[in-house]
Parts: C-alpha cells; structure tokens; sequence
C-alpha cells in the first residue's frame, strides 16, 4: 500500500497529477495546465492506479467521472499539495543568509584564499584593501584581518602569524643574474622592487644584515607589497615577500628565495571580529581560521 511506502519513494508527481485531472474531470484540461502530452497525463494515472491497487476514473467516451477511490483519497492529496504550496511560499518570505564579509590587506589575501578553499562551512565574501585595519563603526564588514604592531594590539585581537620578509624572485630572473652564486652584499646592485615610497621594507631589511649602511638607488615603486611580489612574479626584480603569505609560490617554484637571511619584524597579521556580531556563521569561520592558521 501507499502508506507503507518510504517518503522518498511516493509518487508525488502522480498525485499532482491525479489532482489536476480530478479538478478538471478531463485528461485534455490537466495536459494544458501541466504542459505536457494527453499521453503523459494517461500514462502517469495509469501508473498511479496500478501502484494504489485501484482505479481512480471511469473513463467516457467524452468525459470522466470519479471511482469511489479517488472521491475518498482526492480530499487528502489536496490539502498535502496545499500544505507544500504553503511551506513553500513561507520559505521565500525568509531573509537569505548574507555572506560572512572579510576585510584583508590584498598583500595578505593570497594567505586567506587558500585557507577558504577548505572551508565548507559560510558563504564567504572578501575584500581586498590597501588600508591595513578596521573601524567596524563606520566598515560594514564581519570579520577583518589587520596588520598591526605585535606591541600596539588591536583589543581581541587574535595573531594569525608575525610578519617575515625574505627576498624573492622568479627563477628565470634569479638564473639570469645568477643569484644563487652571489652574497648579500651584492644585492643592492640588483633590480629592488619596493612596496612604498620610503621603500622602509628594503631599508630595514638591508639594516639587520648589511654592515654598511644602504642608500636608496631607484628601483621601481608599488603602493602594495602585494603589487610589489606581482612584478616578481613576472620577472620585474627582486621583491621583499613574506613566506608565510607566498608559501604556495615558493614551494610550486613560481617564486624562489635565493638569499637565506628572514627577517622578523615587530608586526603582526591578526585576526578581528565585530564585537557586536551575533552571527554563528561569523563564529565559525573564526574558528576555522585560527584553526587553520599554523597549516602552510
């Protein structure tokens, strides 16, 4: 019988079927409204009849009429597609889920992407920015990643990794200018790329491990670091680039590190959520992140 069989295996479309057909006591009438053939309709009735064990019309010669089985089951098949109908209508009054927002400085975007590629949990929307931290009262965002002094924290602030800057290349430029066979002291020489104007990135990573002090000599200019590790990758020069940030291109060999000296700076990537947020979704994907954050 029906009734004994598993939800998933009830005709439903039968039914919706059977439902038209009753309504219009015309196989002609339920084939218009449900855009298929006459011989779709008689064939998904027939199908019906013989999986209840009993006839549901008399078919006429011109019309049709109702067997006491269907009179009995038509009442309850059309208070089931209309209780569907309902569920379905107030499905659509609900609000749908926004994304989760992330706010990341676009040099440490490339570190997000390849955590989120994992993550099966919310939907997720992120932003690159130049700017490097967040004012949730006036930046409609859910979570942000800020680069801050490991000394001057953000409150609730959560460290995802300490900034480290090593120079790095293409391997095409680095056998051009043969960078395996050259000593530290020789880089000043070569092509810079630098992430600012001030070009404080080189400047400090020349301080920590040249005796003599650099003196800034041209070399091209990005607004970004993340620009700046871009035109490495196209073979434009030498780049400072971060390893946690550009592991994936380092261990490809899309980029390489011809020079061993990694230097720790006092700042810090930091994970941050809008205080007020009471979205579990924003939960979630925190957790995911703090998680994930020691994974290369």
């Amino acid at each position: 019988m029906l009734s004994s069989q598993p939800r998933s295996q009830l005709p439903l479309y039968g039914l919706q079927v059977f439902e038209c057909s009753a309504r219009h006591l015309s196989f002609t009438l339920a084939a218009d409204e449900l855009c298929v053939s006459q011989g779709a309709v008689s064939k998904q009735i027939a199908q019906l009849e013989a999986r209840l064990g009993h006839l549901l019309f008399v078919r006429g010669t011109r019309c049709l009429a109702l067997t006491p089985a269907a009179e009995r089951l038509l009442p309850f098949i059309r208070e089931g597609l209309a209780r569907m109908g309902e569920g379905l209508s107030a499905l659509q009054t609900l609000p749908h889920e926004q994304a989760i927002s992330i706010k990341v400085p676009s040099c440490a975007s490339r570190w997000l992407l390849r955590r989120l590629q994992a993550f099966e949990g919310e939907a997720v929307e992120v932003r690159g920015s130049h700017s490097h931290g967040i004012d949730f009262s006036r930046e409609p965002f859910d979570l942000a990643i800020v680069y801050q002094p490991c000394q001057a924290r953000y409150p609730h602030s959560q460290p995802l990794f300490q900034e480290r800057l090593t120079p790095v290349c293409a391997p095409a430029f680095a056998a051009k200018h043969r960078l395996f066979e050259r000593t530290i002291e020789e880089l000043p020489l070569l092509p810079l790329l630098h992430a600012s104007a001030d070009r404080r990135d080189w400047r400090n990573w020349f301080a920590a491990f040249l005796d003599t002090p650099w003196q800034p000599q041209g070399g091209q200019l990005f607004d970004t670091l993340d620009l700046a590790m871009n035109a490495a990758l196209q073979g434009f020069g030498l780049s400072l680039g971060d390893p946690t940030i550009v592991a994936e291109e380092l261990e490809s060999g899309a980029l390489v590190a011809p020079f061993a000296p990694v230097l720790e700076t006092d700042h810090e990537y930091a994970l941050l959520a809008r205080p007020d947020s009471q979205r579990q979704g924003v939960a979630r994907t925190c957790h995911w992140l703090l998680e994930s954050r020691d994974q290369p």
